[in-house]
């Protein structure tokens, strides 16, 4: 057990970012999940960047969720909503960011569990979508362990990966000596 707790992918993602977001779920704290569930694409997209580069880019968090973040409802949320959700909530704690005032991507505000997950009106509001934190967990979550796969099906990423998530905040229980 010892061995499988100091596995960074079983440690820092599943029982770290995946955790945590399910915790606040579960405590009904969503928008703590909401800024969690954020950051963690901003995590993904760093294991996903080209070797020579340092830091994620917005480039970098809005291709990665462009691929991996989908919804079972025909409505859609763009990578670059989520980039635009991710500035809002991480630095104003809000809905409007500096790209939403430009009308390069729409606000996002978010419900408890709903059906559709994701939900659009132009018709009501152009700048505005809606979206369940709930299914933004799932999608996020799905999203995380297809990326896994591909991203360990190839051995240079791989790699690469191993030696990133060895900059994760890995949880280590305290072994008395």
């Amino acid at each position: 057990m010892k061995d499988i707790l100091r596995d960074p992918i079983i440690n820092a993602i599943y029982g770290g970012i995946k955790k945590g977001i399910q915790v606040s779920i579960e405590n009904n704290c969503l928008s703590a999940a909401v800024i969690l569930i954020l950051s963690g694409i901003d995590s993904m997209a760093y294991l996903n960047m080209p070797a020579e580069q340092e830091d994620v880019t917005r480039d970098d968090f809005v291709d990665w969720a462009e691929r991996y973040i989908n919804f079972p409802c025909q409505e859609q949320l763009t990578g670059l909503d989520l980039y635009g959700a991710r500035c809002a909530m991480l630095h104003s704690y809000g809905v409007i960011s500096n790209l939403s005032r430009k009308g390069i991507c729409r606000m996002v505000g978010y419900m408890d569990k709903a059906l559709p997950e994701v939900r659009y009106a132009p018709t009501i509001s152009k700048e505005l979508v809606l979206v369940s934190v709930p299914a933004l967990k799932e999608a996020f979550f799905q999203g995380i362990d297809d990326f896994l796969i591909d991203l360990f099906t190839s051995p240079e990423k791989a790699k690469l990966a191993e030696k990133r998530l060895r900059n994760f905040i890995q949880e280590l229980p305290y072994e008395k000596k």
